[in-house]
């Protein structure tokens, strides 16, 4: 079948990029202005039969390192070096689980990525799985011997369900549906300096706590953000108390299949059916915005795996896409699944304690985290 005319100018493009990019990467090394090499691991998931882990090899230029300031411009320079990323294709990538081993070559964009049946060297006592990464060869760039961990998420035997997340103006302010607003937050904020929305914390980790300890349920963040924002999103995670877990975000940039990120609808919707056959012995609650398509997204969900969405939670940050919400609450009442489209996350803590998610000492506790937020006075 003969090519449209936008995949033969998206695949010029990219040739033309492919080139450029190593005539750059050609002229640093001579000049000497290659920086020391960084191993990103992202955080993956699986089963005993399956894990999954994806990482990436790039130039170190501090934008990992990066915590926080006050001053604009720094978080904007910063900002921009973590979208400019100098990735470093070819890299070779060491990876050793239990007695298992193997070696990964990065891809043009530095990403690495690997599906392995983990045998008897998966650890049925714990939550995460741990795969040790070595970084073994990156051609002429400056290496350093370096050394990570990627962490695998595995669902504890005793796991009652699951939770699917949004994050982008579900659990950090953003203003997703307003591109400039939107914009303004990204590239100017740092973890540190984000805005958490009010009950996340609690709410999130009351749904993640069980028999087993504060991470028995899994909660898989499922959004269009690009890879770039792994580390901040899971820095912001950890500074504000909500539980880490696997996050699919999206490639950025352009290849020979799509113009920079793609769409939104098509990766989330893909992401939500890959964590549910993923794990098909639980069923799952979702939670996301207004402010997109997450409406839409859910609604597909709920009539692509029936019996296995068992809440939808929206926060209505604009008051748009009214038409979607009436679809979710259709096809949702058609299946009995609770529905909750609303401010904040008042009345999906009601709905968790309705169906013994949680219990009301932490209900409580959510609408005490929203109370004292809303407390707060305007910045």
């Amino acid at each position: 079948m003969a090519l449209s005319w936008s995949a033969r100018l998206r695949k010029k493009i990219h040739y033309a990029e492919r080139h450029l990019d190593s005539g750059r990467r050609s002229i640093r090394r001579r000049l000497g202005l290659n920086k020391p090499a960084l191993i990103q691991p992202y955080l993956g998931f699986g089963t005993a039969d399956r894990l999954w882990f994806r990482g990436r090899v790039i130039e170190d230029r501090n934008e990992v390192a990066h915590l926080n300031s006050h001053s604009l411009l720094t978080n904007l320079r910063y900002t921009y070096k973590r979208y400019a990323t100098r990735e470093i294709p070819g890299a070779k990538v060491a990876w050793r689980i239990g007695s298992q081993s193997g070696e990964l070559v990065t891809d043009d964009e530095g990403y690495f990525d690997l599906t392995i049946a983990p045998g008897n060297d998966f650890d049925e006592s714990g939550p995460w799985q741990n795969v040790d990464l070595t970084l073994v060869d990156v051609g002429e760039a400056d290496a350093p011997p370096l050394e990570a961990r990627c962490r695998i998420r595995t669902p504890r035997p005793d796991a009652r369900f699951g939770v699917i997340s949004d994050i982008d103006d579900t659990i950090v302010k953003t203003g997703a549906f307003n591109f400039l607003k939107h914009w303004r937050t990204v590239v100017s904020h740092s973890a540190a300096g984000r805005q958490v929305l009010p009950g996340t914390s609690k709410l999130y980790s009351a749904l993640a706590a069980g028999a087993v300890g504060p991470e028995t349920n899994p909660v898989v963040y499922v959004s269009s953000s690009p890879w770039n924002l792994a580390d901040l999103f899971e820095r912001f995670m950890a500074l504000n108390d909500i539980p880490l877990g696997p996050m699919m975000l999206k490639d950025f940039g352009l290849d020979e299949t799509k113009w920079f990120t793609g769409g939104h609808t098509g990766h989330k919707g893909k992401m939500i059916d890959r964590v549910m056959k993923t794990w098909p012995n639980l069923n799952f609650i979702l939670i996301g915005d207004s402010g997109q398509r997450d409406a839409d997204i859910y609604a597909d969900a709920i009539e692509t795996h029936p019996g296995r969405v068992m809440a939808v939670f929206i926060r209505d940050v604009a008051h748009v896409n009214e038409e979607q919400i009436a679809r979710l609450r259709k096809v949702a009442d058609s299946h009995s699944i609770p529905v909750a489209v609303t401010d904040d996350l008042s009345a999906a803590s009601e709905i968790c304690v309705e169906r013994g998610w949680i219990d009301r000492q932490e209900k409580a506790e959510v609408e005490a985290e929203i109370a004292a937020e809303e407390a707060k006075p305007e910045l």
